[in-house]
């Protein structure tokens, strides 16, 4: 019996965006899964879809997207859930890694690609305590707009792809999700955070 053409186009077209994480305690690895979106992420990959382009010049809408001024923290909180609305961490240790960068990959057959943002933060550099959330922090929009909203405008014939842009909470790792087990971390080597987004069709 053949498959009903809706299951078939699920199961061959569908595409997945899909938010991963490593976390390695020097060179050891010391847990890895799944992230949690919040709707500020979401929303601004939804605008920038919708957004016809830059028209004129605006002093927060001229080529910044995602990944301006992106960052990401650690904090101590071990027992709460994530939820869509969260603006940042529960217990942030507001303290910024020492290194970070971005690599792209794609597989051969165009159906797999993939973005890595990697934060180091050396020993020492965050004091001994414990760990028990990460946030990723990037440039998106406060989903302040009503739904349906058929135009970005901004000002001076400007459409910007966010709404009221800043640098957010975009994805959140945490023990209370059940992410990861809690981390007793004595800052005698580095701890090092990677955050990749897939997108596979």
């Amino acid at each position: 019996m053949k498959a009903k053409i809706d299951e078939r186009i699920k199961e061959e077209y569908e595409a997945k965006i899909i938010g991963k994480f490593k976390i390695y305690l020097g060179n050891k690895l010391y847990a890895k899964g799944k992230n949690k979106w919040t709707r500020y992420f979401v929303s601004s990959l939804v605008q920038i879809v919708a957004n016809p382009g830059i028209h004129g010049r605006y002093e927060n809408c001229t080529t910044r997207l995602i990944s301006y001024n992106y960052t990401a923290r650690a904090g101590n909180d071990t027992t709460t859930p994530t939820s869509p609305d969260m603006t940042d961490l529960v217990s942030k240790i507001d303290i910024a890694p020492d290194t970070q960068n971005i690599v792209l990959f794609k597989e051969a057959d165009y159906t797999k690609y993939q973005s890595r943002h990697k934060f180091s933060w050396g020993a020492g550099t965050i004091p001994a305590q414990i760990i028990g959330e990460f946030g990723v922090y990037l440039y998106l929009s406060d989903d302040s707009w009503t739904s349906p909203n058929e135009t970005f405008p901004v000002a001076n014939n400007t459409y910007c792809p966010y709404i009221n842009p800043a640098v957010r909470l975009g994805a959140r790792i945490s023990s209370g999700d059940g992410d990861f087990d809690p981390i007793d971390y004595d800052s005698s080597e580095a701890l090092i955070f990677e955050w990749y987004v897939t997108i596979k069709f």
